[in-house]
Formats: structure tokens, C-alpha cells, sequence
């Protein structure tokens, strides 16, 4: 589904991602998320959205914060804008794609991680900044850098995390524990 250029912060997770949950999950039943509760809030420059899926089935987008989401990502509306119309692409993917999230396994270990992961994507010469924190803790924290193309693969399970790290295609800084356990996360 095609994002215009100009849409606003609003325009998108008020109507835009709601046609994109139908559009991914198209009214399936996903086994074995009975029960779940998944949230992840967007803080784009100050304007803050979050998405609450409920059974990996209903989705309801809520203006403003929620307490302790998921998942709460942090960027600029800069950043956000190229990532939403397809000019970084990789560098949302995982934070989007219901289909590859919406199972118990993902769910689990995304209920267990506790940190903060910080991402310096390079993007051609621009330098993409993304800040993820999982179930609300500032620490453990770590730094993943990478370009943009090879985070996309890495987040997606087309390349593996220590796959890339050996290749040198992605360098880490911090909590490397925090940061090897955030392997669960990836597809």
C-alpha cells in the first residue's frame, strides 16, 4: 500500500495503518494468540500513537501514550516520513510487518525483553536514529550500527544477527548480553 509524500503524523495511524493490519492479517485467525495483548507506541517528534492489537486479531490505534507499551519507539518525524513512504526501506520492517510478529514465540520473547536498543542506520551518507525500548526499561542498553539495507535484511531473517556481526555488516556497542538476547526478536 502506497504512503504519500505529505501525509501527517495522524493521517497514518489513524488511517493508514489500520487498512495496513486488515491488508497484512486480512481477517485470519492466528493460532495460539488467544490472550495476547501487544502494544507498541510511536513517539514521532512529540506526537506519540499507539497501536494495542488484541488476539493478533483487532487492532485499536490510541492517540497519545500508553503506560509501559511493548514496545516504544522514538524518532524523527524526518526519519519516520522516508521510512513510512518507502524511501528507508528495512528500516521499519520490523516494527510493521504483523505477519512476521503475530505468533506466540515472537510474542514470548517480546514480553521478556527488558532494555533499550539504539539504532545508527546508515542510509547512503544520512545517518537514521531510531531508539527502541522494550516493556518500558532504560537498561541494559546497546547500540546496533549498520546501514539501512543490511538492518532490513537482519530484522526480517533474511540475514542472521551474528551472521552479519562476523561479516563486520553489523557492529554492536553496549550491554552485549542485552544485546545477543535481542536475537529472539528477529524473525
Amino acid at each position: 500500500m502506497e504512503v504519500k509524500d505529505d501525509i501527517t503524523v495522524k493521517e497514518y495511524f489513524e488511517e493508514y495503518v489500520p487498512k495496513l493490519f486488515e491488508e497484512q492479517l486480512g481477517g485470519k485467525s492466528i493460532p495460539d494468540m488467544d490472550g495476547t495483548l501487544f502494544t507498541v507506541q510511536f513517539d514521532v517528534d512529540g506526537q506519540s500513537y499507539t497501536l494495542k492489537v488484541t488476539d493478533a486479531k483487532s487492532l485499536e490505534v490510541v492517540e497519545g501514550a500508553v503506560d509501559t507499551p511493548m514496545i516504544k519507539v522514538s524518532l524523527s518525524e524526518d526519519i519516520w516520513r522516508k521510512a513510512v513512504t518507502g524511501k528507508l526501506a528495512g528500516a521499519m520492517d520490523m516494527f510493521t510487518d504483523m505477519g512476521t510478529m503475530a505468533n506466540r514465540r515472537s510474542y514470548n520473547n517480546l514480553q521478556s525483553a527488558k532494555g533499550t536498543m539504539n539504532l545508527s542506520l546508515d542510509a547512503g551518507g544520512e545517518t537514521v536514529e531510531i531508539s527502541v525500548c522494550f516493556n518500558g526499561a532504560d537498561s541494559p542498553a546497546c547500540t546496533f550500527r549498520s546501514t539501512v539495507e543490511d538492518w532490513g535484511k537482519v530484522s526480517t531473517g533474511q540475514l542472521a544477527g551474528p551472521m552479519a556481526f562476523m561479516q563486520g555488516k553489523l557492529k554492536i556497542e553496549g550491554d552485549m548480553p542485552f544485546a545477543m538476547s535481542l536475537s529472539n526478536l528477529m524473525a
